[in-house]
C-alpha cells in the first residue's frame, strides 16, 4: 500500500471522497480540513497517482 496527499482546497470534500473511493485500488480516504488535504491510501499495483489526481480535478466545477 502507498499513501498520497492531494490538495482539496476549494472543493466539496464529500464529492472528492466519493470520487476517490469509487476507484479500484483505493483502500481509504481521510480528509484533513485544517490542511485542505485528502490523504489517500491505495494499492500501487492497481492505481497510480495520476489517476487519483485526475479524479480530484474532475470534481471541480
Amino acid at each position: 500500500m502507498d499513501t498520497m496527499n492531494i490538495s482539496v482546497e476549494g472543493l466539496n470534500v464529500n464529492t472528492v471522497t466519493k470520487a476517490l473511493k469509487s476507484i479500484r485500488g483505493v483502500a481509504g480516504v481521510d480528509v484533513d480540513l485544517s490542511e485542505n488535504l485528502a490523504i489517500v491510501t491505495f494499492d500501487e499495483t492497481e492505481v497510480n497517482g495520476d489517476v487519483l489526481r485526475r479524479a480530484v480535478m474532475g470534481t471541480k466545477h
